[in-house]
């Protein structure tokens, strides 16, 4: 699923920026997300070490509400060879005017979503299962996705972790619709096909194992069988047997590999599976008063 999640990214990166708001909305919903420092300057220093928010954060920057006053370029702090932490350096009024837009009514939920899953947010698919997970933070930023994602009745289990609040969002259909939502619709569609393809491999390992279970249940089931018929036989007790008992070990000693059903065909006067299973229980209990035991 590595793939998968390439393409997750891949597609968050590119993603159509329709509007300024939806701009506005994003930019405000990964701000909110970044560890944060204020100077003493009256500035804030934003940081993350995600270096493809930045990348997302140059295309959505232009059509923002500030882009034409702010130059993002001379705001960023990008360390050498591009590994490490990236910074962001800005007026404090600016972060608080960029923050204020989740209060306006020209506020685009989704989009700010999206902005805080770019900035905190992951994607898991172990062998079982999937599942989208937010690291938020902040508890003010929790309390609006939180909101947002029961509105849309998507099930979302939290708890605390170490500096921030984990918000897990489990299940195929949740997923889907929460990747719609954020405008990842071809990775959304990807991922019901590989759920589909994951599903019917499932399902051909659970055959294959229960086919071979069956085998080995009726290889034992017949080497027991033979064990019995070899242990009346060489004792000189099959004469002593009943003509349809007598018939069946026979048949049982030269077809070692058959099922019930094929013994029970192949008799002269041919029985059904649950007639044979019967037969076997008598041979066997005749073959205990001559002191027959599966242990000797």
């Amino acid at each position: 699923m590595d793939s998968l999640s390439s393409e997750i990214w891949d597609e968050w990166i590119s993603s159509h920026i329709p509007d300024r708001i939806s701009a506005d909305s994003e930019i405000a919903g990964t701000f909110s997300c970044m560890r944060r420092k204020i100077t003493k300057a009256d500035r804030v220093i934003l940081s993350s070490r995600r270096l493809w928010v930045f990348h997302r954060m140059r295309r959505l920057w232009k059509k923002t509400s500030w882009g034409g006053d702010f130059d993002l370029g001379k705001m960023l702090h990008v360390p050498e060879r591009h590994r490490g932490t990236v910074q962001l350096e800005m007026p404090i009024d600016l972060f608080r005017a960029i923050q204020s837009k989740e209060l306006s009514g020209s506020f685009i939920r989704w989009a700010w979503i999206r902005g805080i899953f770019g900035a905190v947010g992951s994607v898991f698919f172990p062998k079982r299962g999937y599942y989208f997970l937010f690291r938020v933070p902040y508890d003010e930023i929790l309390a609006g996705l939180k909101d947002h994602l029961q509105k849309n009745d998507l099930s979302v289990s939290y708890r605390r972790g170490s500096g921030c609040v984990e918000a897990m969002v489990r299940g195929q259909n949740d997923i889907v619709d929460l990747m719609i939502g954020m405008g990842l619709s071809d990775a959304a569609l990807k991922m019901e096909e590989k759920a589909i393809v994951r599903s019917m491999r499932d399902r051909a390992n659970r055959l294959v194992n229960c086919d071979a279970s069956n085998i080995r249940k009726t290889v034992d089931a017949a080497r027991r069988q033979i064990a019995l018929a070899t242990f009346l036989k060489e004792n000189g007790h099959e004469d002593e047997l009943p003509p349809d008992l007598a018939e069946l070990i026979d048949l049982r000693i030269a077809n070692p590999s058959a099922s019930l059903n094929e013994l029970g065909s192949a008799m002269n006067s041919p029985v059904s599976k649950s007639t044979v299973t019967y037969r076997w229980k008598k041979i066997m209990s005749i073959a205990e008063t001559y002191g027959f035991s599966y242990d000797n």
